[in-house]
């Protein structure tokens, strides 16, 4: 055989065998090309659902944060309303300790009240047996005077427990005179020594009181005033100088016709007017105003007594 012919028979065995050996290169090429698409479809796949799943937790994530806002908001409202509340608390505590303390105000206003109402009690009852004492005494003086002057002298008692005597004018001075007639005079001794020199009323003030009518002494009104307080006043001389009655009991006053007891236009309405007047006054000249002022009291007290 050919040198030639060999060179050719090597050249194809080395042709097919090189053939062979890059099929089976591309065979084994191939596979591992297919085993690598088939990782990289898988890659893919798991890379999708990772993305999913990624998208899943985004998802997730987002609305964790949402309602962990929602809580936070939540949480912030619930620490407000609970330091609305510890203010409300704080403030009704403060509150029932107002009320306790106002509470213990009232109670012991209403024990000073308690007390306060005691003391008045007792002293109304003081007062008024102080004024019926002076009412009982006065009325037996009344029942003397009237025993023993009659017509001449009138005796009330007013409200206020002071004695009136009343004086006819004629008995004590003569028609548009202040001088004492000698039975004035007389009379007025008579009433200083049963009465105003009398041990239960040595303490009493004595006012004596001029009154005239309303007709105008030598057409002036003014000559009215100056005559019932000149007569006042001598009658108030006399018993200081001559009944001697203490000077500091005694006090003087005219009223003219401005204080009348009979206000007819009558000669006998006149008569009655034209008087002087003695008035004993006690001690306790403010009692029965006193008695009337606690009584109010009183009443208001029982009005507003908190209960």
């Amino acid at each position: 055989m050919s040198k030639k012919g060999i060179l050719a028979s090597v050249s194809i065995c080395v042709a097919a065998v090189a053939a062979i050996v890059l099929a089976i290169i591309l065979y084994s090429t191939s596979g591992k090309l297919k085993e690598t698409q088939a990782e990289l479809a898988a890659t893919n796949i798991t890379l999708q659902r990772t993305e999913t799943a990624k998208a899943d937790l985004d998802k997730q994530l987002t609305q964790t944060q949402s309602t962990l806002e929602k809580t936070q908001s939540t949480l912030e409202e619930t620490r407000s309303e609970l330091s609305q509340t510890q203010e409300i608390l704080q403030n009704a505590s403060e509150a029932a300790r107002k009320i306790a303390t106002e509470r213990n105000a009232l109670q012991q206003d209403k024990n000073a009240l308690e007390r306060e109402k005691e003391s008045l009690r007792a002293k109304l009852t003081e007062i008024e047996s102080e004024l019926q004492r002076i009412r009982v005494q006065s009325q037996r003086s009344i029942v003397a005077i009237q025993e023993k002057f009659k017509d001449t002298v009138g005796a009330v008692l007013d409200d206020a427990g002071r004695l009136r005597l009343d004086v006819k004018g004629k008995i004590l001075f003569e028609t548009g005179s202040a001088i004492l007639s000698t039975e004035g005079k007389a009379l007025l001794d008579a009433i200083a020594e049963e009465v105003l020199l009398n041990t239960n009323y040595a303490d009493y003030a004595v006012r004596v009181e001029g009154h005239t009518d309303d007709a105008p002494i030598g057409g002036s009104e003014l000559r009215n005033w100056n005559l019932s307080t000149e007569r006042a006043i001598a009658a108030v001389k006399y018993l200081q100088v001559h009944a001697e009655v203490d000077a500091q009991r005694l006090a003087a006053t005219g009223y003219a016709f401005y204080q009348p007891i009979d206000t007819a236009d009558t000669a006998e309405a006149k008569a009655k007017n034209r008087r002087i007047e003695i008035i004993l006054v006690p001690p306790q000249d403010f009692l029965s105003e006193l008695l009337t002022s606690l009584q109010k009291v009183m009443e208001s007290i029982e009005t507003k007594d908190p209960q």
